[in-house]
């Protein structure tokens, strides 16, 4: 495809809409007669074409497919000409190696533009694809960019070699590591995928690609073919809906050459039914009704036309034919087909939970090859992963946080995949993380402020305190609320080391208590007593005697003496050992001066002094 296009997203309740309807949503008027239309000219070539017959009754319809490539375009101009039909490359797979997705830098403004003026959408992927999961993940990258628009014709697989000898696809086929079987099934996984999230897929080959690298009778039946054939005539012998003659056209409103298309109108386009939605296996026929109208009028079943079913009890797809009967007869011939699908998981449940991690778990289906998972988040349902286990982890999840997580089953049948309904959701919740930075501040002889790191989305922490008898950690209080993350500890004893740790706790949506790990523990000692100073009297020049209650426990005190009431200026220390004392003498620097003294009480632990608060001051006049 010499330039490539872009996409939308579309009315869901048209996408199953095939080159059969075209004509429902393209209600103009026939560029060319209707009748034995054998040899027809080109509104972007000069050329004349001659046409398959078995488009003889046929409405043919002018169409174009646009990229970045084709830069920007005057859509005034191109209105204006008898173009009714634009596909739009929505992205591409580079053809090195390394195969990156790239999208299209002007997807957004050709398709809002292309809508915006009336033409009739479809949008295409350049793929170079050399398995299914590159496939599949070239479909998963095209529906990123789908939402928000309302397009009506299929979202096209274009397939084709790169031209170079360095190319990905180029080289894996002359190496023999590709092969047709894998390219069909390549094809297949693309438009399955496309299909199940709810838009119509079709496939763009060259002639000699549905021949030689596509199994096209694989193809044709189950989604609209778009050929590419640059010639005057095609001896192509499969089916096509969209026939791409040249890349050299020209247009008015778009600068250099256009690709340049025929599209097919079945002269039944007045048809219209409901498309047939995935119906869940049973073991047992399944026949859906299929609603028809012919020529504005609503059938009846019956009367105006029976209903016959093929393949229409296992999983995979299945054919409706609505066949004409009495004033119809000869005239309805019309087929859909629909997908049976796995039934729904059972006995899906939460078997473990982490700060950012729920594992589930359910029966093993028997008509299941794998299962998608997807969790509810802010943005919606998100796929989470894909498995052939019965149990799946989901990550990426946020700590302490209330979660809808439901799966499906997958069954794969010559490379489509057949994705049944979701099971009921689950609603469950991740566990809270463990507490982290326990620290502690404003200690005192007989209390402490512990704090932590709040944990989000927690409901509340429980605080626990070290038994040294049970040698186990006892509870001691609930700090509720998830954004209060301190707590004072009082009624401690004095020069005593405590040892404590924190859990965060959630309670979650489906009645569970969910409980973090307890935290690191954190180890402080209390403050010693503060001693009580009995007296302060300077018995002889230049000394003061200093009295104390004595304090048990401890290593020793640190008397502080100063002219200054608040010890700012000629301050002096005296720290000595000795638990016991209860007096000392200090020297002072004047006589006949007013000091202010006091004491504090310490206990040394690895070579760290710890202090307690200062007592009292006692003021004295030196001799």
């Amino acid at each position: 495809m010499s330039t490539q296009t872009t996409g939308t997203s579309i009315n869901k309740a048209l996408i199953k809409i095939t080159a059969l309807l075209l004509a429902l949503t393209l209600c103009f008027a026939m560029p060319f007669s209707a009748s034995a239309v054998q040899v027809t000219g080109s509104i972007y070539t000069t050329s004349k074409y001659t046409q398959n017959a078995r488009f003889d009754s046929t409405t043919i319809i002018n169409g174009i497919d646009i990229s970045e490539h084709n830069g920007t375009i005057n859509w005034n101009s191109l209105k204006a000409t008898d173009t009714k039909v634009i596909i739009i490359r929505v992205g591409c797979r580079g053809y090195a190696s390394k195969g990156t997705l790239v999208h299209d830098k002007l997807f957004e403004s050709n398709i809002s533009n292309a809508l915006a003026n009336g033409f009739n959408v479809g949008v295409y992927f350049y793929s170079q694809a050399l398995n299914e999961a590159e496939a599949t993940e070239e479909a998963n990258f095209v529906l990123k960019y789908l939402g928000g628009y309302d397009f009506t014709l299929p979202v096209y697989y274009d397939y084709e070699f790169a031209g170079v000898s360095s190319g990905r696809l180029d080289s894996a086929w002359k190496n023999k590591t590709l092969n047709k079987a894998q390219m069909t099934k390549n094809a297949l996984a693309f438009c399955s995928t496309i299909e199940h999230a709810g838009y119509k897929a079709g496939i763009y080959a060259s002639k000699s690609f549905f021949e030689d690298q596509l199994d096209y009778s694989q193809l044709e039946d189950k989604y609209s073919i778009w050929l590419a054939h640059y010639s005057t005539k095609t001896g192509y012998a499969g089916k096509y809906q969209l026939w791409q003659y040249s890349a050299k056209g020209k247009i008015s409103g778009i600068g250099g050459y256009v690709d340049s298309n025929f599209v097919y109108q079945e002269p039944l386009a007045a048809l219209l039914k409901n498309k047939i939605d995935d119906q869940v296996y049973t073991g047992h026929e399944i026949t859906p009704d299929l609603e028809v109208n012919y020529n504005g009028t609503r059938l009846t079943k019956d009367l105006d036309y029976t209903i016959t079913y093929e393949n229409n009890v296992n999983i995979g797809t299945a054919k409706a034919t609505a066949i004409g009967i009495n004033q119809y007869a000869n005239l309805l011939n019309y087929f859909e087909y629909f997908n049976i699908v796995p039934p729904p998981v059972t006995s899906l449940q939460a078997v473990s939970r982490e700060p950012n991690a729920i594992t589930v778990s359910w029966d093993k289906s028997s008509y299941a090859d794998k299962y998608q998972i997807q969790v509810h988040k802010s943005t919606g349902w998100i796929n989470a992963g894909t498995t052939e286990n019965t149990s799946f982890t989901v990550t990426g999840l946020s700590n302490a946080s209330n979660y809808q997580i439901q799966v499906c089953p997958i069954k794969t049948i010559n490379g489509a995949n057949y994705i049944g309904e979701y099971c009921s959701p689950i609603e469950t919740a991740t566990f809270p993380a463990t507490p982290t930075s326990l620290a502690a501040s404003s200690i005192k002889a007989n209390s402490l402020k512990l704090t932590w790191k709040k944990q989000s989305n927690a409901s509340y922490y429980n605080v626990y305190i070290y038994n040294k008898t049970t040698k186990q950690y006892d509870f001691y209080q609930t700090v509720y609320g998830g954004k209060t993350n301190y707590l004072t500890i009082s009624g401690l004893n004095a020069n005593t080391k405590y040892t404590f740790r924190v859990s965060a706790h959630k309670n979650s949506k489906d009645g569970l208590l969910l409980n973090s790990a307890q935290s690191s523990k954190l180890s402080v000692y209390t403050l010693p007593v503060t001693p009580t100073l009995s007296s302060a009297k300077s018995s002889a020049k230049k000394k003061i005697a200093v009295k104390w209650k004595k304090v048990s426990g401890v290593t020793g005190y640190q008397i502080m003496w100063s002219t200054s009431s608040k010890f700012s200026s000629n301050c002096k220390t005296s720290t000595f050992t000795g638990s016991s004392k209860i007096s000392k003498t200090v020297k002072t620097a004047k006589s006949k001066k007013t000091y202010y003294v006091k004491i504090r009480a310490y206990k040394t632990r690895d070579g760290k002094k710890t202090y307690s608060a200062w007592s009292k001051t006692i003021k004295v006049k030196t001799k």
